[in-house]
């Protein structure tokens, strides 16, 4: 029995060495700082040639284009028919003002003769 209690400290103190090894070597070693983004990566004296667009993104932003487009055209029709429906009540408000003086006038009157 204590055969295998010596075998599985062994190992435990062998791996933790290991690990112990490893661990200095990574702090040991340089980081390369990645450049800013932002940063020209091309050589100077040579031109960046843009890859071709995938047909799927120019079909997203050709839809997102239209989907502003009738965005914009929605929320002009629906205020001018804002616009239109304030009008008709404004002309109802208006002709009922008008019929209700004139029925008023009409039955002074006809109760003053």
């Amino acid at each position: 029995m204590s055969k295998n209690h010596t075998l599985r400290t062994s190992a435990l103190i062998g791996a933790l060495a290991a690990g112990l090894m490893s661990a200095t070597a990574f702090a040991q070693t340089t980081t390369t700082t990645a450049p800013a983004a932002g940063t020209n990566t091309v050589p100077p004296g040579y031109t960046q040639v843009q890859p071709p667009k995938d047909p799927l993104v120019e079909r997203r932003e050709q839809r997102r284009e239209a989907k502003q487009e009738y965005a914009a055209e929605k929320k002009a029709a629906k205020a001018e028919y804002k616009q239109d429906v304030g009008a008709a009540k404004q002309e109802r408000k208006d002709a009922y003002k008008a019929a209700n003086e004139q029925a008023t006038q009409q039955l002074q009157q006809g109760t003053k003769q």
